[in-house]
């Protein structure tokens, strides 16, 4: 989509509305404050004070409860708002492709509209017969480096590299569905499996994080022949990379 610059934005704020103006200037949506975990904490918080016994003859004090019960609400509110406002989307695209970046935009992990995105990025990437594509996304998502660290520092990734890790589990399903279907003498099985893995190893999630992908396309016509042998490193590769994810997503 291309982007718009920022004169046309200005160019046509002045036909609009007071009212929309004023509703887009806002930056706590509606249904941040309709929730039902700020109602609930204003149930608590008006409870506390309803309860306290008030003290006769000291103004003071009854200013300061007033104070320190706004103050609270505005923190209520803050906290929910600001949890409501939280989005994968950074704004920051690189202005240059690096080594290990290219120029689309950086997406944070931990927001609660990542999981959606990275299952639309993903579903055109295919599995196994029968195997579970959500058990790999989930995987994914739960993997410690997409949590924020220690210094609640948030992660963040690109489309590419979401694309290029769930291609690269795609990858380890393949071979080991072979694999199973050699083992069992089921060619038609076989036949499956080899095109499968030539369709994920050749597509463009894995051409463009992983420069193996040559040797994963030679493993492809390997198995199409029915020969079972690796190209050079593989056999050392699908051992240490894809025990745990070959049948992570298979029937059970």
């Amino acid at each position: 989509m291309r982007h718009k610059p920022k004169s046309y934005f200005v160019r046509h704020r002045g036909s609009q509305p007071i009212d929309e103006l004023l509703a887009s200037a806002n930056p706590v949506l509606p249904a941040a404050l309709e929730s039902t975990e700020l109602a609930a904490a204003l149930d608590r918080l008006g409870a506390q004070i309803v309860a306290r016994r008030q003290t006769r003859g000291v103004r003071h004090g009854r200013r300061l409860a007033t104070a320190v019960t706004f103050a609270a609400v505005a923190l209520v509110v803050a906290a929910v708002a600001a949890g409501a406002m939280i989005t994968t989307h950074t704004g920051f695209f690189p202005k240059v492709s690096g080594t290990e970046n290219d120029t689309s935009e950086f997406l944070r992990t931990d927001a609660p509209d990542f999981p959606p995105l990275v299952r639309k990025l993903v579903r055109d990437i295919p599995f196994p017969p029968g195997y579970s594509r959500q058990a790999y996304i989930s995987r994914y998502l739960n993997a410690p480096t997409m949590k924020p660290d220690a210094n609640g520092v948030p992660n963040t990734v690109q489309a590419a590299g979401i694309k290029g890790t769930i291609g690269f589990f795609s990858l380890c399903a393949w071979r080991g569905y072979w694999l199973k279907a050699h083992a069992s003498s089921d060619a038609s099985a076989q036949a499956v499996g080899a095109s499968g893995l030539l369709q994920v190893a050749s597509s463009e999630a894995v051409k463009k994080s992983d420069t193996w992908w040559p040797k994963y396309v030679a493993l492809a016509r390997n198995e199409a022949r029915g020969d079972a042998s690796w190209p050079p490193d593989l056999q050392r590769w699908y051992a240490v990379n894809c025990t745990g994810l070959a049948d992570l997503g298979s029937p059970k």
